[in-house]
């Protein structure tokens, strides 16, 4: 046991665990924040055309929540959630990690968004039997879906949008048609409409029709219609071609629409965008809306029958052969790029001509300053213009300005009827409004179960933010039943739609096992999707999963991937982890410099913990350049924000005159401030003042408290105090209490010095199977001299059974880490063929590593081998 009472001293050097710090942003509940979500609704999602299909990879920052987390020192997770097992350490005791709530957080502001995805209606004539002036109703598959983002940033302006939807058709088998005339029939003059409430004078004299109806259709082809609505493409195709061909726009825009969709043809926009230019330069109202879409958007086909997929496919086999093919079949290209200009052109022109679409989609342009000057009063103008043609997207438009103030003063109650109108209507965006209206009772009278039929009415058409607060409404049964099982599958519904908070609160009903039971696993996955959908708050949870191994097997590098992620969208606490990653090289490659700018971004945030850290790089010069003055400028925030560990720190700055005047007084009474808030490090610190002042028995008296508070700092401190006997009788059996104490905590050098303790008899009986227990437990954490000790438990028998083999496996450990007398002994093990064959090379290879680190026995043990 020689070696076991060489090295019975560990070497102490306890990490601070400072108590528990919480980063807060509490959401308030829905209630609360409908009032505001009501008067701020802002259409910019409606921007989106329905012919772009979702990325569920991807979500916009205005769905993420607010960040509402807790964070802390190595806490455990609530009772609800129980923490995983691993051996895996943490990379530093003061991480900020995530502790995740017992109850559902909702966001502050809820922002309704509309992702619906359709296949288009196929198009229908008018009927026979139909007014000769009555309007054709707008093609279902062109009808556009509003959205409302996020309330507490003010764009220039509202957006409402329409478009058709892509839908994958066979490849291209016919080429270019041949280029009709574009001789623009003349319109017939409609009667003067009277000019909207608000009009500015000179604006409206070149488009007084557009409150008209909507023009007549073009007279149908005959046969074509029919053929068409029979599925039978190819016959439709070849009455629309020959019109077409003719100069005939109807044809002309149907032909558009065939490639567009990939009817009969293969689908390709180029060719649909050349027919739909066709017949918009001979007035088309319809084909110039469409052309005025594919411009704003920009189109590529998608889909296993798309063009692009066939180039993909035959390229990868004889790409000069598909690039011949491609130009000989699609001499107009594979796709429109967006035009901005050419957009606001072709929609104006549609618009002017009474389309409803178009006016609705031209008051985008003017709310938001697309191609043109922000101009909400042009925007109302166009808005009334499609309302009154009985769009249901003019009258959400309208609702919008009104619940704004944009263009016009703040009026809920006219913005309420506005959305009721589209509700009626079946907008979803509008059943949306007027459900938070209801539910918080602004414009109209509160009626949460009018709310929820709404949101129930959007939910049926994939709303997905109706359904979260549906969900919610289930929850809280706010006007409905309680029900969790519902609320869970108006969440699962909503975040299947990729929408990020319900995916983060189905992550933490499964973290918590609200309304269902926890399940770890569970909560990880949606995280996980939350975390790939771009939520900081998220990441920042997947990063502690996998710091913490729960619910995935801990991975530091993952770890810190997601920690940065989110740090780089801001968040406080991640920049904080990131940082103690970075200073200590876990995880990621060591960079003291990185580590202080992310704390420095944390610190500039008001994480005080942070701020703390920060400052003791300035007081070491480690990543920053040594300035005491610059660290004390840190602290002295910390300590304005209440920080127990800043005051500590700054009161030791002012006891050395560090970066501020000595102020031995200003110290005491930082000092004492921390101790009045039972802040254990600020015992141990003020326990120090009171030693240097000759106030032992004060000292010793703070010392106890923090040692029996549970700081660890403390306990190793009382150890060696009574080991040595330095300011107080030595006393072994003491100093073995609070090793020990500090042992049952998990502290390795209290573990490797107890367990010594034991095998030596020193203030506790001699008991080699207490002492192989404490050396284990070192071992497992990776201590080498624990491993050492255990593996010369293990050879000799003593406290355990004899096993070779067990005591080879931990030497060879030990002596990885370059522990000297554990490289010796491996050579011994090798050299005699204990627990593995012999092998005197290797023997002599551990020898001389030994050597090389000032063993004289492994010289002598080289000496016998030659």
């Amino acid at each position: 046991m020689a070696a076991a009472d060489e090295h019975s001293m560990a070497n102490f050097a306890p990490k601070r665990e400072s108590p528990v710090g919480v980063v807060n942003g509490d959401a308030d509940p829905l209630v609360h924040a409908a009032p505001y979500i009501a008067r701020r609704i802002i259409a910019l999602d409606r921007t989106r055309p329905r012919s772009m299909r979702r990325d569920h990879t991807r979500s916009n920052s205005s769905e993420q929540l607010d960040p509402v987390s807790s964070v802390s020192d190595l806490e455990p997770l609530p009772s609800t959630t129980p923490r995983a097992q691993t051996s895996t350490p943490l990379p530093d005791k003061e991480m900020t990690l995530a502790s995740f709530p017992t109850a559902i957080v909702e966001p502050e502001f809820i922002e309704p968004v509309v992702q619906s995805v359709s296949q288009p209606a196929a198009y229908t004539a008018p009927a026979p039997d139909a007014e000769p002036d009555a309007p054709e109703l707008p093609d279902p598959a062109m009808t556009q879906v509003a959205a409302m983002p996020d309330p507490l940033v003010k764009p220039p302006a509202a957006s409402v949008m329409t478009a058709p939807e892509a839908v994958p058709g066979p490849l291209p088998m016919i080429s270019e048609l041949p280029r009709g005339k574009s001789a623009t029939a003349p319109a017939p003059e409609p009667e003067p409409a009277p000019e909207p409430p608000g009009a500015m004078p000179g604006q409206r004299s070149a488009r007084e029709s557009a409150r008209m109806r909507p023009p007549h259709p073009d007279p149908p082809i005959a046969g074509a219609l029919e053929a068409y609505e029979k599925k039978d493409f190819a016959a439709a195709l070849a009455l629309w071609a020959r019109a077409a061909r003719a100069g005939d726009r109807e044809a002309q825009y149907r032909l558009g629409r065939l490639y567009a969709y990939g009817e009969g043809v293969i689908a390709n926009s180029a060719d649909a965008a050349m027919w739909y230019r066709r017949a918009a330069e001979q007035g088309h109202p319809e084909a110039q809306h469409q052309l005025s879409l594919f411009y704003q958007y920009g189109r590529t086909d998608r889909g296993p029958w798309a063009m692009n997929e066939w180039y993909r496919v035959a390229s990868g086999t004889d790409k000069k052969a598909a690039d011949h093919d491609l130009e000989l079949l699609f001499p107009n290209g594979t796709a429109v790029e967006p035009d901005e200009a050419e957009a606001f052109r072709w929609g104006l022109a549609a618009a002017e001509q009474g389309y409803p679409p178009a006016q609705a989609n031209v008051a985008i342009f003017y709310s938001r300053g697309i191609a043109c000057d922000v101009d909400y009063a042009e925007a109302r103008y166009w808005y009334e213009c499609a309302a009154a043609n009985g769009n249901a997207e003019g009258e959400f438009g309208l609702g919008v300005l009104y619940a704004n103030g944009f263009g016009v003063e703040v009026d809920l109650r006219r913005a309420a009827e506005h959305y009721r109108k589209a509700a009626e209507d079946n907008h979803d965006g509008a059943q949306l409004a007027l459900g938070l209206m209801y539910l918080a009772g602004t414009g109209i009278g509160r009626d949460p179960v009018k709310a929820a039929a709404l949101f129930e009415q959007a939910g049926e058409r994939g709303n997905a933010r109706a359904l979260f607060n549906l969900g919610l409404m289930h929850w809280h049964g706010d006007g409905i039943p309680q029900n969790l099982t519902a609320a869970e599958t108006c969440f699962r519904r909503a975040a299947r739609d990729g929408h990020s908070p319900a995916i983060m609160t189905l992550a933490q009903m499964y973290g918590a096992g609200q309304g269902s039971t926890a399940n770890k696993f569970e909560a990880v996955n949606w995280y996980r999707l939350a975390a790939e959908n771009g939520v900081a708050e998220a990441q920042f949870a997947v990063g502690t999963f996998y710091a913490r191994g729960e619910g995935v097997a801990p991975r530091l590098s993952e770890a810190a991937k997601w920690f940065e992620l989110a740090a780089e969208q801001g968040h406080a606490a991640a920049q904080f982890n990131i940082g103690i990653f970075c200073l200590n090289g876990s995880g990621v490659a060591r960079d003291p410099t990185r580590a202080a700018d992310w704390f420095r971004r944390a610190a500039e945030q008001g994480l005080t913990r942070a701020q703390v850290r920060l400052a003791h790089l300035y007081i070491a010069g480690e990543g920053v350049a040594a300035d005491a003055g610059m660290a004390a400028s840190w602290l002295q925030r910390a300590v304005e924000a209440g920080d127990l560990d800043g005051m500590i720190a700054l009161a030791q700055l002012h006891l050395r005159g560090q970066g501020v005047e000595r102020d031995v007084a200003r110290a005491e009474t930082l000092m004492t401030n921390a101790v009045d808030r039972n802040h254990l490090p600020a015992l141990l610190q003020l326990g120090h003042l009171r030693m240097q002042q000759g106030q032992r028995d004060e000292a010793m008296r703070l010392y106890r408290t923090a040692g029996e508070g549970g700081y660890i700092e403390a306990q190793l401190f009382l150890g060696q105090l009574f080991l040595r006997g330095q300011t107080v009788p030595r006393s072994e059996e003491m100093a073995a209490v609070w090793f020990r104490l500090a042992a049952e905590q998990g502290h390795v050098g209290a573990q490797v010095q107890i367990a010594a303790m034991y095998c030596t008899g020193q203030g506790v009986a001699v008991d080699l199977t207490e002492a192989t227990k404490w050396y284990r437990r070192a071992a497992e954490q990776g201590d080498r001299l624990g491993q050492y000790n255990l593996a010369v438990m293990l050879a000799k028998g003593d406290g355990v059974e004899q096993d070779y083999e067990q005591a080879f496996a931990w030497c060879v450990r030990a002596a990885e880490q370059q522990q000297p007398e554990a490289e010796m002994m491996l050579g011994d093990l090798l050299a005699s063929g204990r627990g593995v064959n012999a092998d005197p090379a290797a023997a002599r290879h551990w020898y001389e590593k030994a050597a090389a680190h000032g063993l004289a026995a492994a010289r002598v043990r080289l000496a016998t081998l030659r």
